[in-house]
C-alpha cells in the first residue's frame, strides 16, 4: 500500500483510515472518533526487523468501518467513552485477525519459494513469473 514510509506510517495509520472511511461512509464525525480511539492503542507501535504484533492496516480499514457500524447501530453517541470502548474492542479483534492472517499468507509465500528455487535449480527462469502470482 504505496510503500513503507506513505503506506505504512501514514495511510496505513487509524487516525488517517479514520478520516478516509468516514468521509466513505458518510459520517466524518465518528470516523475521526473511531480512528482517534484505535490509534491511542496502537500510537506507539513499531515494527523493527519486520515483527508484527497487530496489522495496523487491517485496524484501520476493517476495524474502524466494523465499529462505526457498530456504533451507529447501538446509538451510541460517537464522541462517547461507550463508542470509544466498543472501538477499541474491535480494533483490537480485527488486528489481531489480522496478524493471523498476515503470517497465514507469510507461510503460504514459503511454500511459493520452495518452488521458486526448483526452478533456479533447473534452470526454467521463465517460470519464476508464475510463481511471483502464485
Amino acid at each position: 500500500m504505496a510503500g513503507q514510509a506513505v503506506g505504512n506510517y501514514t495511510i496505513g495509520r487509524p487516525l488517517v483510515g479514520g478520516l478516509i472511511c468516514g468521509l466513505i461512509l458518510g459520517d466524518l464525525q465518528l470516523g475521526i472518533a473511531c480512528g482517534v480511539a484505535m490509534q491511542l492503542v496502537y500510537i506507539a507501535l513499531v515494527t523493527p526487523g519486520g515483527t508484527v504484533s497487530a496489522d495496523v492496516r487491517a485496524i484501520s480499514y476493517i476495524g474502524i468501518p466494523l465499529a462505526m457500524v457498530a456504533i451507529a447501530s447501538q446509538g451510541l453517541n460517537p464522541l462517547g467513552g461507550s463508542a470509544a470502548n466498543l472501538a477499541k474492542s474491535v480494533g483490537t479483534l480485527v488486528g489481531t485477525v489480522g496478524t493471523v492472517l498476515y503470517y497465514a499468507v507469510a507461510t503460504m509465500n514459503l511454500v511459493w519459494q520452495s518452488f521458486g528455487w526448483k526452478d533456479v535449480h533447473n534452470g526454467k527462469l521463465n517460470k519464476l513469473t508464475a510463481v511471483n502470482f502464485g
